[in-house]
């Protein structure tokens, strides 16, 4: 069957990237937050992920399960820029010559089924939820923070997508997964506010009527499966009734 040979095809081609593949490494970063943050326990993936000047470069560093290749697009380069594949599980770098952090630029994401799409990046955002938001909510005195925590749909700058934001203080990483990313949590970790234990994410491209779950990894436990997350997770549906998505 068709299903059954495109499986085989990406078997074949992850089992010959990871003979290929060089030593994994990051210019700037050490190798111990690399693993933490491959393994579920690093809670800034902004950090890793996003826009990085490098030198006199920027790196645009993207980690995609669901990608076989991604180029990066942008009004300084005529052509698009291939990003190299550095793990064997989806972690992808491009280097732009000469750039500056806040370059404009899009993903461009091939899949193992050759589908493709453009979206923007969510780490080249910085923080959504304010500072008033964040001490009221310290405070015990956000009578609308039903308005925050959740899914909401949203524009940040040229782009239309979903905020989600949730609480979990004892959480040691926070992803959000859907049928937009093939409920792969990995692919959208979540950014933690330090102190308050709220994580949030933009992610450009998610629509009204997708579902999604929060995958919360706790301190000191290992990584679960997709399929026993999922089950351990409420689902919710994004909806614009109040800007809200509801857990069913």
């Amino acid at each position: 069957m068709k299903c059954d040979a495109t499986k085989r095809q990406r078997f074949n081609d992850l089992t010959l990237q990871r003979n290929t593949m060089k030593p994994f490494e990051i210019a700037g970063l050490p190798p111990d937050e690399l693993n933490s943050f491959l393994t579920g326990t690093h809670s800034d993936p902004f950090r890793i992920l996003g826009p990085h000047r490098v030198g006199d470069d920027l790196a645009i560093r993207v980690f995609r399960p669901d990608a076989q290749s991604i180029d990066i697009t942008s009004n300084q380069s005529k052509e698009p820029i291939a990003a190299e594949r550095l793990h064997r599980d989806g972690f992808f770098c491009a280097s732009v010559p000469g750039a500056t952090r806040d370059l404009d630029y899009h993903l461009r994401i091939t899949g193992w089924d050759g589908s493709e799409h453009l979206t923007r990046d969510p780490y080249q955002y910085g923080p959504i939820m304010g500072e008033v938001d964040l001490h009221l909510f310290a405070e015990g005195q956000h009578w609308q923070i039903y308005d925050k925590f959740g899914a909401h749909l949203r524009t940040t700058g040229d782009a239309t997508g979903v905020y989600f934001a949730v609480w979990a203080p004892n959480a040691a990483m926070v992803n959000v997964m859907g049928d937009w990313n093939d409920w792969d949590g990995r692919s959208h970790p979540m950014r933690l506010h330090p102190g308050n234990g709220i994580w949030e994410l933009f992610v450009p491209g998610v629509v009204e009527g997708a579902r999604y779950k929060f995958e919360i990894l706790s301190l000191g436990r290992p990584r679960q499966s997709d399929a026993q997350t999922a089950r351990q997770r409420r689902l919710g549906i994004i909806s614009a009734r109040r800007g809200r998505g509801g857990a069913l």
